[in-house]
């Protein structure tokens, strides 16, 4: 049997972020808005994970974060993939990030031996807001210029998650498998 798994970092949206959200939701079709409660950042995307391998997983986290003190991180400006003339993902950047960049780096390290290919990109730090299935309407345009160098707050970063990730007709839904802690102890 296998799992739909990832890890990640949930994001709470600060209220000026909830507010880009709610705008978005407004567009309707063709933007597919992250739910208030899915929003979160990917550190390695596992994909279909044997069940038996869960465990282990699950020890390569507790390894990553060793020695990892809890950080905050800025949510710092709206932006589009591949660019914002032509959006077909809205995300927000992050600023002070270096503690995400470090942590995805040493999973990689940690599940490479477990069979988990290593991204092909450098690991660019991110929260997906929407996805674009279609051609967006001008407000889209309009918001992603207008929040081009928005600071829409800071979060503290406390924990790593190990999430699955089930796919439904109406959207996926997220169950945590495993929450670990952040502490500068050793």
């Amino acid at each position: 049997m296998t799992l739909r798994t990832f890890i990640a970092v949930l994001i709470p949206p600060p209220p000026r972020l909830a507010n880009v959200l709610r705008s978005l939701t407004e567009m309707n079709k063709p933007v597919a808005v992250v739910g208030l409660k899915k929003l979160h950042i990917t550190l390695k995307f596992l994909g279909d994970t044997p069940a038996d391998q869960l465990d282990t997983i699950r020890d390569a986290i507790a390894t990553a974060i060793v020695g990892q003190s809890p950080f905050t991180i800025e949510l710092r400006s709206l932006g589009a993939f591949p660019r914002p003339d032509r959006p077909s993902v809205v995300w927000v950047g992050l600023q002070s990030a270096e503690p995400l960049i470090s942590l995805a780096r040493r999973l990689e390290s940690l599940l490479e031996p477990l069979s988990f290919a290593p991204e092909t990109r450098p690991f660019s730090p991110h929260l997906t807001l929407a996805r674009i299935k279609g051609r967006p309407p001008q407000s889209l345009f309009d918001l992603l210029r207008r929040h081009a160098a928005t600071s829409f707050g800071t979060i503290d970063v406390r924990q790593i998650e190990f999430i699955h990730s089930q796919l439904h007709p109406d959207g996926s839904r997220y169950s945590t498998l495993s929450s670990h802690t952040l502490s500068s102890l050793r």
